[in-house]
């Protein structure tokens, strides 16, 4: 669930904030130039903190629910470029062959392909009608001889 910015700035400092959005960024490999991700000194130097106390707001519970946040919102952005990165393997990627794989999860995707798994029952449940009947009998008979005696039911008879 998304939350608002209001919600955020009442539980989370504006440094903290920065520190996630710079955190999940250094995940994704967007603070520095070559993609590759930063020590935790040089994100916290970006933030204006200490390193330590980047692990410390880590273990909180709401800085870590906003950088799952913020990483769901990275990640969504990327979207387009998974879709072409399917549609490519699906097309065929670089050896010209297309992905079963991402032909199947493309199909999925859209519901066109489901998983369907069939049960076959080979146990017989058909009662004998006769014997249903014969056994209402009794049991009727055990009713009546225990109602007219006046006598509790044996166990076995239930």
């Amino acid at each position: 669930m998304t939350r608002s910015n209001k919600y955020w700035e009442k539980r989370l400092t504006p440094k903290q904030r920065l520190a996630a959005q710079y955190l999940v960024d250094n995940e994704f490999g967007l603070l520095s130039e070559d993609g590759k991700k930063l020590s935790m000194e040089k994100v916290a130097e970006k933030v204006g903190c200490g390193r330590t106390t980047l692990f410390e707001w880590r273990r909180l519970p709401e800085f870590q629910e906003y950088m799952n946040e913020v990483a769901d919102k990275e990640l969504n952005f990327h979207r387009a470029e998974v879709y072409a990165a399917l549609m490519k393997a699906v097309r065929g990627g670089s050896n010209g062959i297309p992905s079963a794989k991402a032909i199947d999860l493309y199909l999925r995707r859209f519901g066109l392909l489901t998983d369907r798994t069939e049960v076959d029952d080979k146990r017989d449940l058909s009662l004998d009608r006769e014997k249903l009947l014969e056994r209402i009998r009794e049991r009727k008979e055990r009713m009546n001889r225990d109602f007219t005696s006046g006598g509790d039911a044996e166990e076995s008879d239930i």
